[in-house]
């Protein structure tokens, strides 16, 4: 009789041991902010939520190199925009020294200008990135990871960009034709020198076409960068609230569950108490 008495304590002590156990893992739950202590609790959502965890770890370094990108295209814009604007006034002064009736002199200055300009442009064809090194490489682009499987170039090449420009004959450097055309004005012999400056004028119209278009081709690498992060920063949504949805507490659902369970409990207690009252005495007795 006592040895049953004491298995149905037992067995009722366990069971108040596990409503306590409950009521203590729903206040986890709650202060913690996650439904999920342990894999064991739900092993399909914990490994997705370890996939989720390490394809967030890869897009935070993709997300760094798409800032970088987006930050080499955005000074190869900008470097690419001032060799537009120098050869503009590289084309405005081969008007001027076209003009027969110019001095030598006058010639003279224009042509010095027009040597400021090719190293202005020189210059530029060596800028640096912000770490440092060419940003127009030669040899080939850098190529910058920026998803799984996905590299993009962010600037052109420096053979591309400056050393390509089509002439009648053959690529030409940019900085290399304005310099010819300071050379071109400054020839003693007026036939000579009418022929070198009308083929110098049409070098430097092909510099400017060729930039212009190095410049639009710049903006459609730009362009596929922001597309790129607008894709991630997307995808980045996606995924965090996916895990959420997987591991975020429900806060008035367990609020209302760790309610039910303290009554649950308190309510077992209340039964035990005065059931076993009596038998409690007894086995002590």
């Amino acid at each position: 009789m006592i040895s049953g008495t004491r298995y149905r304590l037992n067995m009722e002590i366990n069971q108040q041991v596990a409503l306590s156990r409950d009521i203590a893992r729903t206040q986890t739950e709650i202060s913690t902010g996650k439904r999920i202590q342990a894999p064991s609790d739900d092993p399909v959502a914990a490994a997705r939520i370890s996939s989720i965890g390490r394809s967030q770890a890869n897009d935070t370094a993709f997300k760094s190199n798409l800032t970088l990108a987006s930050a080499l295209a955005a000074r190869a814009d900008t470097t690419l925009k001032s060799v537009g604007t120098a050869l503009d006034r590289a084309t405005e002064l081969m008007v001027q020294g076209a003009n027969g009736t110019l001095s030598d002199a006058d010639r003279a200055t224009i042509a010095l200008e027009l040597r400021s300009i090719a190293a202005d442009i020189a210059a530029l064809k060596d800028t640096r990135d912000t770490r440092g090194g060419p940003l127009f490489m030669s040899g080939g682009s850098l190529r910058i990871p920026v998803a799984t499987g996905v590299a993009v170039e962010a600037v052109g090449t420096k053979e591309d960009v400056f050393e390509s420009v089509p002439t009648s004959g053959g690529p030409q450097d940019v900085a290399a034709i304005v310099s010819a055309a300071a050379d071109a004005l400054t020839l003693t012999n007026p036939t000579a020198r009418a022929a070198a400056v009308a083929a110098s004028s049409d070098n430097v119209t092909a510099a400017v076409d060729h930039i212009a278009n190095a410049r639009g081709a710049q903006g459609a690498l730009g362009n596929r960068i922001d597309q790129l992060t607008d894709r991630q920063a997307d995808s980045g949504l996606q995924l965090e609230e996916e895990r959420s949805n997987l591991e975020s507490t429900d806060v008035t659902a367990a609020i209302a569950k760790l309610q039910s369970q303290q009554l649950t409990l308190q309510a077992a207690q209340a039964v035990f108490a005065k059931v076993n009252a009596n038998t409690l005495f007894d086995i002590l007795r």
